[in-house]
């Protein structure tokens, strides 16, 4: 834009389109809002709103107050960083995930972060959303010796949608465009994963293969079962300590490690009890003293290596930390357990909406038993 200014203070024109602007500076920065007119009469009569707006609209202080029309979608990617990196409610695993977008960014369409943010279309976004959809960046991801992978995965694109969403939202609301451009877009809908899991034969032998190596075998194979017999998550296991459980009415206080909302008093399976009274007699008998309540109940942080190489003398798929959820979960409903009641053993905050999807199919041995029952 070719600003010329007037005579008329806060009034500037667009020498390429002739449409008059207001200026105001804040904070020692021009910020600039459409009078929708190339006439210079309605211009002054529409000029004291308009710079009434933007002292509303923009006060000091607020993270977008330093982009004016000429900003950059670099400056628009680094003040969003910055928002992300700031926000206390969002654990630093949450903080990764929102902001690896930017770096796809980076990597397939780098052109974008020298554009100034009111040029970029919603049709040059829609092309580059197609393209990506389609696979055509595939990377070598880290570890990977030689194998590419498209990277266009449902969950990869629809972070993307919502990076793009989120990031012009900022520009919108600091006047510099009066719509998301990337407002159109439609998510993807994830395939549905058929769980693949064990037996319960074949989940002893996994356990029983752990338990007897030699060196970390004894408790990476506690922490193993640990989570699928409670359905924790990787950072709920690692946060309970002993204080957390009561073996006399056989309840566990679960910390809310994803959400605040998913702190949770859940019932102690069977098996659970079992193994943390069983760990805790052990660790006793170790230490020559009674645990403290602020020690961790698992001496394990992980399993997964212990997990993958078990598996794989099992003769089943690899097994990893979630996946002995989907165990857990799985045997609640195989057992008759009603999906909301495990949905709320889970921490799942819906309902049982997510439970019924991920868990509408069973194994396939539980159906075949449960075909078995069915008379005409």
């Amino acid at each position: 834009m070719k600003i010329i200014p007037t005579s008329t203070q806060n009034l500037v024109k667009d020498g390429d389109t002739g449409v008059y602007y207001a200026r105001l500076k804040i904070q020692g920065l021009n910020k600039y809002r459409s009078l929708d007119t190339k006439v210079a009469t309605t211009a002054k009569l529409r000029l004291p709103d308009k710079l009434k707006e933007i002292r509303e609209s923009v006060p000091t202080g607020t993270v977008a107050a330093g982009m004016d029309l000429k900003s950059k979608y670099d400056e628009l990617a680094l003040i969003y960083t910055r928002q992300v990196l700031a926000d206390p409610k969002l654990r630093p695993a949450s903080k990764e995930v929102r902001l690896r977008p930017i770096a796809t960014l980076r990597r397939t369409w780098p052109e974008l972060f020298g554009m100034e943010i009111r040029r970029v279309t919603p049709a040059s976004i829609s092309g580059y959303i197609a393209d990506f959809e389609r696979g055509k960046w595939p990377f070598l991801p880290r570890g990977a010796k030689a194998r590419t992978v498209a990277g266009n995965s449902a969950s990869t694109f629809n972070k993307l949608v919502t990076c793009l969403r989120d990031t012009f939202e900022l520009a919108v609301k600091a006047h510099v465009i009066a719509k998301n451009p990337a407002g159109d877009l439609t998510y993807q809908r994830p395939r549905k994963k058929l769980l693949n899991l064990p037996n319960k034969s074949q989940l002893k032998k996994i356990v029983h293969h752990i338990r007897t190596k030699a060196g970390k075998g004894r408790i990476a194979a506690d922490f193993a079962e640990g989570l699928c017999y409670s359905g924790f998550r990787l950072e709920e296991a690692n946060s309970l300590h002993w204080e957390d459980l009561d073996h006399e009415r056989r309840m566990t206080a679960v910390k809310g490690t994803k959400t605040e909302g998913s702190a949770r008093i859940v019932p102690m399976t069977q098996a659970f009890h079992k193994l943390t009274l069983r760990i805790k007699s052990h660790r006793e008998a170790m230490l020559g003293r009674a645990v403290q309540p602020h020690e961790n109940v698992f001496e394990a942080s992980e399993a997964s290596m212990s997990l993958a190489t078990a598996c794989k003398v099992v003769g089943v798929k690899k097994l990893t930390h979630h996946d002995l959820r989907h165990l857990f979960a799985t045997t609640c409903i195989e057992s008759g357990v009603d999906i909301p009641t495990v949905a709320g053993w889970l921490g799942h905050a819906d309902g049982g909406t997510l439970a019924m999807s991920t868990y509408g199919h069973i194994r396939p041995s539980h159906s075949s038993e449960a075909a078995q029952k069915v008379r005409f």
